[in-house]
């Protein structure tokens, strides 16, 4: 199923992987990310870069902190998909 991808920034609302583009930042590359509901701390959180949460080697920030273009949420390869 192919479906276009159109950036936004609105942060998003919904757990699962984006692509975060971060105009702030020198690069111009967009970044796979993780967005998950971190029900400890009842805040949305992006993993950067993307990673199995919460056994995760990536860095965790506020979702509310991140100033960023998003596109998503992605499909999920399947091959991480039977991994989770």
């Amino acid at each position: 199923r192919d479906r276009m991808l159109t950036w936004t920034e609105q942060n998003p609302s919904t757990p699962g992987w984006y692509w975060m583009l971060s105009p702030s930042k020198g690069s111009n590359l967009p970044t796979i990310v993780q967005i998950v509901f971190d029900r400890q701390t009842r805040r949305w959180l992006a993993l950067i870069p993307a990673s199995h949460y919460p056994k995760t080697s990536s860095t965790e920030v506020n979702l509310q902190s991140v100033d960023a273009m998003w596109a998503g949420p992605l499909e999920v390869p399947s091959v991480l998909a039977m991994a989770s």
